[in-house]
């Protein structure tokens, strides 16, 4: 008996995979987000790990988006979907998506930002970008985060994401300009986000330029301080 040869894809099957997982993932966050609005303050202290729970569901979510997004960009499948976005509403809407898992660890969230502000990029995976970083500082800081966009000189939108904690180890530090994170599987932080908001920021192009993005540590009062900067 002959054995049939089959060519198995597994880069897709995983891909095919991911998605599944991320969509059930995200029905038990929105779960968990129905639960938390509406828990009886009686019983409050019985779901004390409820935030945690939320924080650690969120980025699992978050690295599964991120994968599969990584994954449709190399198989040239993905490709950004630009549109005119008005940045102030843009804001305000990353900032009520966190403000529940926030506000668990008495950490407020606000936006500075013109309303007449106009920006064009790809909202989804700018989005994912934001929430990413939003969900990274709330292990950080203290008691607060800001968001907040502008025009830079060059006629470029940054959109920044601040906060009150201890800044960004000097690993993580990068500067103006296109360069690449790069991913290290064997270190405690893969690099995954910061490798993802690159990708994402370069998928945006106006001739010659492209987005890039910038850590710093010029913060709340020292704290860190992420950018994403689009032509």
């Amino acid at each position: 008996m002959t054995a049939v040869n089959q060519t198995f894809d597994f880069a897709t099957a995983l891909a095919n995979s991911v998605h599944d997982m991320k969509n059930s993932l995200g029905m038990v966050l929105g779960m968990l987000d129905e639960m938390a609005t509406r828990i009886d303050p009686a019983l409050a202290s019985q779901l004390k790990n409820l935030p945690a729970m939320q924080y650690e569901g969120q980025r699992v979510n978050n690295q599964l988006v991120q994968l599969l997004a990584i994954y449709r960009i190399g198989e040239q499948n993905y490709a950004a979907q630009i549109s005119e976005v008005e940045v102030s509403d843009f804001l305000d809407d990353c900032a009520v998506r966190s403000e529940l898992l926030l506000a668990s660890r008495g950490i407020a969230i606000e936006v500075d930002c013109d309303p007449c502000l106009i920006g064009f990029f790809d909202p989804e995976l700018v989005f994912g970008v934001i929430n990413n970083v939003i969900n990274n500082a709330y292990r950080y800081a203290q008691s607060k985060i800001r968001l907040s966009a502008e025009m830079t000189e060059a006629q470029c939108l940054r959109m920044s994401v601040d906060d009150d904690g201890r800044g960004y180890p000097e690993a993580m530090l990068c500067g103006t300009g296109p360069q690449q994170p790069t991913l290290n599987f064997s270190a405690g932080s893969s690099g995954l986000g910061l490798y993802f908001s690159h990708l994402v920021a370069s998928m945006h192009r106006s001739g010659a330029r492209q987005g890039f993005i910038e850590c710093s540590n010029q913060g709340i009062e020292g704290g860190g301080r992420f950018s994403i900067v689009l032509p």
